[in-house]
Parts: structure tokens; C-alpha cells; sequence
């Protein structure tokens, strides 16, 4: 199964694939950082009130009941 982490560009990760994410404050934004297994990470910035902006806490909690 697949979870869409950035709507703008419907990125879309495997949450069995996942070795750590985390909240974090940066510059004012909050930002959603998912670790993959293979080394790679994606940075989600909290923009819900834009129309293709992201709710990173929805999006955490998807991949958190996935997992």
C-alpha cells in the first residue's frame, strides 16, 4: 500500500519502507520528515491552508496506522 506524502507532486511512499520520521520547527514552518530504509528523506512542510498544500499531521497519522 502507498501513502501520498506530497499532493503538489502526488509522491507517494510505502510506509513498510520507512525507518523513522519526525515533526520539526523550521524557520516558523513545520516540516514532516520521513526517513526511508534506503537512505532517502522527504521534507513536507505544513501548508493546509493552500489548496495543494499538506496537513503533515494527517498525513503522519496515515502512515502511522498503516505501519
Amino acid at each position: 500500500m502507498l501513502i501520498q506524502l506530497v499532493k503538489r507532486s502526488r509522491l507517494a511512499v510505502n510506509p513498510a519502507d520507512i525507518s523513522a520520521m519526525f515533526i520539526y520547527s523550521s524557520n516558523g514552518d513545520l516540516v514532516l520528515e520521513v526517513k526511508m530504509k534506503g537512505g532517502e528523506a522527504y521534507r513536507v512542510r505544513h501548508q493546509p491552508e493552500c489548496l495543494d498544500g499538506d496537513d503533515i499531521y494527517q498525513v503522519h497519522k496515515q502512515l502511522m496506522e498503516a505501519q
